[in-house]
């Protein structure tokens, strides 16, 4: 027999189907539906239609009748209750299995579904625990029955879920890995090795979108291995810092002298990404990468300031002079003057010549060369110390480059001032002693000044073409020095201590090297070294012209205060009675920044004045300076007073403590603005010497 409504085959004596629930009459068969006939939903059967008994007595009938209208409507009621069920169960049935397939992505068979999502499960690194929460959830789907959707959908939702939260860790745990990998320093690497970690990136990112988490692993172990190789120094170069430049802070320029290790030969063709410069953080004092703005060879792009110290003593007379004179201007004549190059010229004897300025005019220069003339002594050391500090403001590279045929004769300083200075400027001093082979104990102190600056010192027997060779050494030196420039991020930290660390990788060569520098100290120093002898040469001179460079411009110029006015006031004639005032040293005692834009500068400062005055105007001004020029001239003279109307010449040592205010300019660079209190607080006056230039009596 067959269900008349699934056409399911039944089996024994069952009232209803036990696959859609269609009620059945015992012992029914299927209905065929004749044509007429009455029509019901599908699954409720037609009930039969009871066929009357013949010749059946009258009451007897009316009896049967009413019996089987009930029994008819019964059968009715139950045939549309059976099929409601029936059409319920296969609608839910039908919204399971709907479930079911939009849970395993339309699949018609779950056991292919289960094959399908087991492979896929093996993207993912699994814990134990996790391996085993697993399994139990695919031996429980396995063993239920195929028609329990509703247990099947709970199953598959759960192992769903459970694949939703693998899927979010093992991508967070990816991207975590992926980040760390991809801050790892590589700092060393080259282009090559860049373009290599950069594909390492590029690779655990697409696995990562493909989720192929299984695959990270092997990954980033050669990526973290090949980093690390990476990262390795390199050696071969021969690496030091000769230079800083902090005339543009926070710009810091760098000047570097690399070298092949294997041959001494320096290194060229040196590309920007091939450097790495770190700056220890005052802070946290761990090191921090800057970026580098510029890296190129010194030649042909960026200018060499160059100091040149001639030697003009008495015994430079005759032939020395004109070969010295050739080779200078011979010198002169391998310069890149179109590059930027400047050059000062500073002849020394017993008086050291501060009226030259940098220039790049070879024609002027080489006239000041062949006017040179032999006279004096030999004022070396002093003029070393001036030719540094002198040089110290000029922005760019900066050598002095020093010649004398004789030992050190009147200078005020002592060889180890020298070192003293030259070791703090970083400034290279390149020394040629002219005269004899012979090694002495002064060319012991000169070599020393020379290695304390980072330059070289040679004995030459003779001008000749030697030395010539010599100066175009030196320059070509100079020239193949690389300039590293880069911004510091807080233009606050002038008064901070830079200690760096550089680091170059060519390929298969490398070399490092650190320094410690204080861009404050480096540049006030230097600036305020420029400021007082621009000052010093335009009040000797009585004109304004050096000095305009360094002072703001932006004050009013009538403040007593000003640079201005006390500069304006010096150099147009105030202080008549100086005739000539030298620097003869000076130091930075304080910086304090006040913001970005203002700077306060304490400074001890000594000069080397010369005093033109009459009596009655000197005993006028200082009754103390008075009594100490009387007590040089009355043993010289024999008088112990002198008239008003006397002249009198006065040699003394000034010593003063000013403080300054600068201000930043609209170029960036700093200037000097205003003083912050009298220049006269403790100054104080040494008289060394006098003379009695017009003697007049009687007048008192």
């Amino acid at each position: 027999m067959n269900c008349p409504n699934c056409n399911t085959e039944i089996h024994g004596a069952d009232n209803f189907c036990p696959k859609c629930g269609a009620r059945l009459s015992p012992g029914q068969a299927p209905r065929q539906e004749t044509p007429g006939s009455a029509s019901f939903p599908d699954g409720i059967m037609q009930p039969s239609m009871p066929q009357p008994p013949t010749d059946p007595p009258k009451k007897k009938k009316k009896g049967l009748l009413v019996a089987g209208l009930s029994l008819l409507s019964l059968l009715v009621i139950a045939g549309i209750i059976g099929g409601i069920a029936c059409y319920r169960h296969m609608t839910q049935v039908k919204e399971l299995q709907a479930q079911l397939a939009d849970l395993t992505e339309d699949s018609l068979d779950l056991e292919e579904w289960i094959s399908t999502e087991k492979k896929d499960f093996q993207r993912f690194v699994l814990e134990e625990e996790e391996e085993e929460e697993l399994k139990d959830y695919w031996k429980a789907l396995e063993r239920l029955d195929p028609e329990d959707y509703e247990s099947q959908i709970h199953r598959v939702q759960q192992i769903k879920d459970f694949k939703e939260e693998l899927t979010a860790k093992a991508s967070a745990q990816a991207d975590a890995q992926l980040n760390e990998l991809k801050d790892q320093d590589p700092g060393y690497a080259s282009d090559s090795q860049k373009a290599r970690l950069a594909q390492y990136a590029a690779d655990m990112e697409e696995l990562i979108a493909k989720g192929q988490y299984k695959d990270l692993e092997p990954l980033s172990r050669e990526w973290k291995s090949f980093a690390e190789a990476a990262a390795v120094k390199k050696t071969g170069y021969n690496v030091s810092i000769m230079q800083y430049d902090f005339t543009e802070y926070p710009k810091v320029r760098l000047y570097l002298d690399i070298k092949d290790a294997s041959t001494g030969n320096s290194v060229k063709e040196l590309s920007p990404n091939m450097f790495y410069l770190s700056e220890r953080d005052a802070g946290t004092g761990s090191f921090l990468t800057r970026t580098i703005e510029k890296a190129v060879l010194l030649n042909e792009n960026e200018r060499l300031n160059i100091n040149l110290l001639a030697d003009t003593s008495g015994s430079m007379e005759g032939s020395d002079m004109s070969a010295a004179k050739n080779i200078m201007i011979n010198f002169l004549n391998t310069l890149q003057f179109s590059a930027g190059d400047q050059v000062k010229l500073t002849p020394f004897n017993s008086i050291i010549d501060k009226s030259g300025y940098f220039t790049s005019d070879i024609s002027a220069l080489s006239s000041q060369i062949n006017g040179y003339t032999a006279d004096g002594q030999t004022k070396l050391y002093d003029s070393i110390i001036y030719g540094v500090q002198d040089v110290a403001g000029q922005e760019g590279a900066k050598c002095v480059i020093a010649f004398t045929d004789g030992r050190d004769v009147g200078s005020y300083n002592s060889a180890q001032d020298v070192i003293d200075v030259v070791s703090r400027y970083h400034i290279p001093v390149f020394i040629v002693r002219i005269g004899d082979n012979s090694s002495s104990s002064e060319d012991q102190d000169l070599m020393q000044i020379a290695q304390a600056s980072g330059g070289s010192f040679k004995n030459l027997a003779q001008f000749s073409s030697d030395m010539n060779d010599f100066y175009s050494q030196i320059y070509r030196q100079l020239k193949e020095y690389y300039v590293l420039e880069y911004t510091e991020d807080n233009a606050m930290g002038i008064t901070q201590d830079k200690e760096l660390a550089i680091y170059i990788q060519n390929g298969e060569l490398g070399g490092e090297t650190t320094g410690t520098a204080n861009a404050g100290d480096e540049l006030f120093d230097s600036l305020l070294g420029s400021y007082l002898r621009s000052y010093i040469t335009d009040m000797n001179n009585h004109y304004y012209n050096q000095l305009k460079n360094y002072v703001d411009d932006t004050v009013d110029p009538n403040d007593q205060w000003s640079i201005q006015w006390q500069m304006q006031k010096q150099v147009s004639g105030g202080f008549s009675n100086v005739t000539a005032e030298t620097l003869m040293d000076y130091s930075v005692t304080s910086i304090v920044v006040e913001d970005e834009n203002t700077i306060r500068l304490k400074a001890n400062e000594r000069y080397d004045v010369i005093y033109d005055e009459t009596y009655g105007q000197l005993t006028a001004r200082s009754s103390a300076m008075a009594r100490d020029v009387m007590a040089i001239l009355t043993p010289q003279y024999g008088y112990s007073t002198f008239g008003n109307s006397s002249k009198i010449r006065v040699w003394a040592m000034v010593s003063q403590s000013p403080e300054y205010i600068l201000k930043k300019g609209a170029d960036g660079k700093w200037k000097f603005s205003k003083y912050a209190g009298d220049l006269a607080l403790g100054e104080t006056r040494h008289v060394y010497d006098a003379e009695i230039t017009h003697l007049e009596f009687g007048e008192q």
